[in-house]
């Protein structure tokens, strides 16, 4: 039917295939869809596969994926095949990747599938008796492969087929899921097709003019167990270096169809035809490029003084010192960025107040610059707090305009490109929107590290949506080792492959930044990253315009009670006492600050524990003008109130407490004079020490770290936890060094040692060379569930209360949550938690409408929510200790409705442990 041809393009290849009519023998008229509604004509098969393969020439021109696809192939065929064989093999992959697309809905010739009137209800079909029933994925999974076997055995020998047969059944499994939410791990029990079944689809080879090897035909299940049986042995002669170049190919022809037929299926039914696919043209890239040069005056300087810079590293402490070294980080990356451009992975690491999104930016631009392929550029981050941080800075630099940046999380509705509009006005926009955010049409995106990851390893249709969009672009991220050590090999795997293969450009930034390259495991290539400012430790943490930011006190840790109340007492006291001695000590600095004013931090590792320390400083003498607590059960409009106020210039004459919980470590742009800690992880306990005199302007600022709460219950499974507590309770001095002298590379060495050994134990769980055998086996819902990032059930608890519309002239919800809440009278002056709770359950038991703009209500009403929602560990003892204030029949849809808020929640303390009993400090 299909034959190989050498070198050829996928232009070439699907000009070949031609039409879905040129392979088959009959000449009736084959439907693929019809409009419910019967505004338009039935859609021809024949239509449909020509839009289709239209979508999917397109998206392999815009994302530059020929160069992708050849490769993984060449990975492929060069480690597999002889060079007799390579051109040959490799044109038949080529082939098959594109014949899975284009052969995708050829099951669509069952007749019962034609007849039937819920399906095609086309009359010139007749309906049959049988097992096939109205299903089209299984005939069309089942005559690919049956074409794709035979034509392999006609190139390759019997010893060679392995390769090409697990293939085969892999882009097999991409035709037979594309109408599924999720790849499993059960390719062979799908492929493995029922006798009866086989009978019936039998027929329908000779439509296809498929002449039939009866070796293959009669014995098809027989063939298919041998196939996984030979690659699933232990003695499989298959390479481990295939592992990803094969089962990346399955992803990324499964995320190339289900994209191709979104579009051409939407083409079909609303006439949206989609033109901008949201990537950066050569002239906008020379515009953003040229933006960053000039949009801010320190950048300008940085570019002016490039040719010839010579570096003082000062060391006197001034402000003039604290931007000379700023400009000299920001000159070293643009050297190293220029001087390595052919390299893809790259390590950015700079002190706090040193500038790092700002030389991210400078990094990102230059790499755009030296490669016309890149086209788009990815923000990932830990906490979707530095996503809208980081938005308005990096549109500002690259100034870009509403339509070209979106962030990506669940507290944000589907955006707006309002310089477009659509053929059928607004509700065409509306659909429009919806697929831009699908398909995330836009060529600078934000998102958090989970959702990053889940691209990149995800089983699941919607999410893998994206996987083609990663190819060519610039991903920068940030605060990496903010997740446990037991995944830095898999996290280095994945980047590792992805440059290599998709061309991406890594950049992985951090103030504490583990060197991952080295870890010496099989699969990973150690040292393979680029230092944008190499030696930074020396030159740049120890330097005292940085290095004495914060002096850290450890005292308290051996001082403390042992009785928990008299601790909280003890660091209450010692809190104040030292806050009276800052503001004092300001109000003598003969410089221009604030005269007696001090924003102290402390922050507790439960939410529990700064409940019972607020209660304690409220009943104390204490002199602070604001008390706030910010937590993870603060909702979102308090919290952004608490920000704003602390870095609104006027509140600096005040004395402010912050007490906190670890939600402010690398989401919070905050800048405190004093702070306090109890311990946890030691790059934790940086993390916070970069919210206290984070503009390096400030004397005497200082971290106390204590512990009253154990952190064992929350990082026993961490691997740096169990080395910080060797330090503390072996060599305290070990601990304190590596603060000061942020010596983060002494904690990190010996993780990767652990993570090495871990690796070399036999029968060890959750080792690479495990989860490599998991890619190997195409063992997709495998490979995503043993890679989380965070591996914990959570609760959403929605809180009924009411949260106005705008605070401090400050607008609350945005346009598009405005315009669902004022149509469906959602507020008067404030949003009724009430009356949106039960929007969402009517919508939820309500008639469906038009699926896209149920989709677009659903997202954003989805958004309105998110402010009035907390998120709790889950586990039984919280659903319990909930159940006496909630609502249980409303409590049955995705949150729990905490109807009896008052007794249990306030909004600025947030949730009341005291009245819960038995409940453990940890799952708040």
């Amino acid at each position: 039917m299909y034959s190989s041809i050498d070198s050829q393009s996928f232009a070439q290849i699907i000009n070949h295939l031609g039409k879905v009519s040129d392979h088959i023998v009959d000449n009736k008229t084959y439907w693929a869809h019809r409009d419910k509604f019967e505004r338009k004509p039935e859609e021809t098969l024949d239509d449909h596969i020509q839009l289709v393969m239209e979508s999917f020439k397109r998206l392999l021109h815009v994302h530059g994926l020929e160069s992708v696809l050849d490769s993984l192939i060449s990975k492929i065929v060069e480690t597999s095949y002889s060079e007799l064989t390579i051109g040959n093999v490799a044109a038949f992959i080529k082939h098959s990747f594109a014949l899975a697309i284009f052969a995708h809905d050829f099951g669509k010739v069952n007749v019962n599938f034609q007849a039937d009137p819920d399906k095609m209800g086309n009359p010139h079909f007749a309906l049959r008796k049988g097992v096939l029933g109205t299903t089209h994925s299984p005939l069309s999974t089942y005559i690919f492969i049956v074409e794709r076997l035979q034509e392999a055995q006609k190139i390759v020998t019997h010893g060679e087929l392995l390769t090409l047969s697990k293939l085969v059944m892999g882009l097999a499994f991409s035709i037979y899921k594309h109408h599924s939410s999720a790849f499993n791990d059960d390719v062979e029990e799908k492929l493995s097709i029922k006798d009866e079944m086989l009978a019936e689809m039998r027929e329908y080879l000779s439509l296809f003019n498929i002449k039939e090897q009866r070796s293959l035909v009669e014995g098809y299940q027989k063939t298919i167990e041998n196939i996984f049986k030979q690659f699933q042995a232990k003695d499989s002669l298959f390479p481990i270096e295939l592992s990803f170049p094969i089962y990346n190919l399955v992803r990324l022809n499964f995320s190339l169809l289900t994209a191709a037929d979104y579009l051409a299926t939407g083409q079909y039914m609303s006439g949206l035809k989609i033109q901008d696919f949201g990537v950066l043209s050569k002239e906008r890239k020379a515009e953003l490029i040229e933006n960053v040069q000039k949009t801010k005056d320190y950048n300008t300087t940085v570019f002016k003084e490039l040719d010839g810079f010579k570096f003082t590293n000062p060391k006197e402490r001034s402000g003039k010192n604290l931007n000379t070294l700023r400009k000299e980080m920001a000159v070293e990356v643009l050297q190293n960025v220029r001087a390595n451009t052919d390299k893809n992975l790259f390590y950015l690491e700079a002190p706090t107040g040193g500038g790092k999104t700002n030389l991210s930016m400078l990094a990102t631009a230059e790499l755009l610059k030296a490669d016309e392929r890149l086209n788009k550029v990815f923000y990932v981050f830990p906490f979707t707090t530095l996503i809208t941080q980081t938005y308005s800075a990096i549109k500002e630099v690259f100034w870009l305009r509403d339509d070209e940046v979106i962030e990506l999380h669940a507290k944000t509705g589907i955006k707006a490109k309002e310089q477009e509009e659509a053929e059928d006005g607004v509700y065409g926009n509306k659909k429009k929107q919806y697929v831009d955010h699908l398909l995330l049409h836009y060529p600078f995106c934000l998102l958090t590290h989970i959702r990053f990851f889940d691209i990149i390893k995800t089983n699941r249709k919607e999410a893998n949506y994206l996987l083609h969009r990663l190819a060519n672009s610039v991903v920068v991220i940030d605060e990496l080792q903010s997740y446990n050590p037991s995944h830095w090999d898999k996290l280095v795997y994945f980047i590792q492959q992805y440059a290599k293969h998709y061309n991406i450009k890594f950049i992985l930034m951090s103030a504490t930044l583990p060197r991952i390259d080295e870890l010496k495991v099989k699969g990973i290539e150690q040292n393979v990253f680029t230092s944008l400012i190499p030696d930074a430790k020396r030159k740049y943490f120890q330097n005292p315009n940085f290095g004495s930011r914060v002096t850290f006190d450890l005292t308290t840790i051996q001082s403390l009670p042992n009785n928990t109340n008299e601790a909280y007492k003890v660091i209450a006291e010692r809190l104040i006492e030292e806050s009276l001695k800052y503001a004092e000590f300001v109000s003598k600095d003969p410089k221009d600050k604030p005269k007696g004013s001090v924003y102290t931090i402390i922050e507790f590792i439960f939410k529990k524990s700064a409940t019972e320390f607020y209660k304690l400083i409220e009943k104390l003498d204490h002199p602070f003008d604001e008390v706030f607590v910010l937590s993870g059960t603060i909702l979102e409009h308090r919290r952004k109130h608490i920000i704003n106020f602390l870095k609104n210039e006027e509140n600096r004459k005040k004395k402010v407490l912050l007490i906190t919980t670890q939600v402010v470590e690398a989401g919070v742009d905050i800048d405190m004079d004093l702070g306090f800690k109890n311990i946890s992880l030691i790059d934790s306990d940086e993390q916070l020490a970069g919210r206290i005199n984070r503009n390096v302007n400030k004397e005497n600022c200082k971290l106390f770290l204590f512990e009253i709460n154990q952190p064992g219950k929350i990082y026993d499974r961490d691997i740096r936890y169990q080395e910080t507590i060797k330090f503390l309770r072996e060599n305290p001095k070990t601990h304190k060094r590596i603060l000061e002298e942020k010596d983060f590379g002494y904690l990190y060495d010996l993780v990767v040692k652990n993570i090495e050994k871990w690796n070399e134990t036999n029968f060890a769980k959750g080792k690479l060379s495990e989860y490599l055998d998991d890619i190997k086996n195409l063992r997709f819902d495998s490979v995503n569930e043993k890679f989380k990032l965070i591996d914990q059930d959570n609760l959403s608890v929605f809180v009924p209360l009411a949260i106005p519309i705008e605070q401090n002239g400050e607008k609350i919800f945005d346009k598009s949550e405005c315009d669902l809440l004022r149509k469906n009278d959602l507020f008067a002056h404030d949003v009724d938690g009430v009356k949106v709770f039960d929007f969402y359950l009517s919508l939820l038991d309500g008639e469906k409408g038009d699926f896209i703009e149920d989709k677009i209500r659903m997202k954003t009403l989805r958004s309105i929510m998110s402010k009035f929602t907390i998120s709790l560990f889950a586990n039984p003892k919280t659903e319990t200790a909930l159940i006496e204030f909630s609502n249980t029949e409303k409590s049955q849809f995705g949150f729990i409705y905490l109807e009896h808020w008052e007794k249990v929640y306030d909004e600025f303390k947030g949730l009341d442990e005291s009245q819960f009993e038995n409940v453990e400090n940890q799952f708040l």
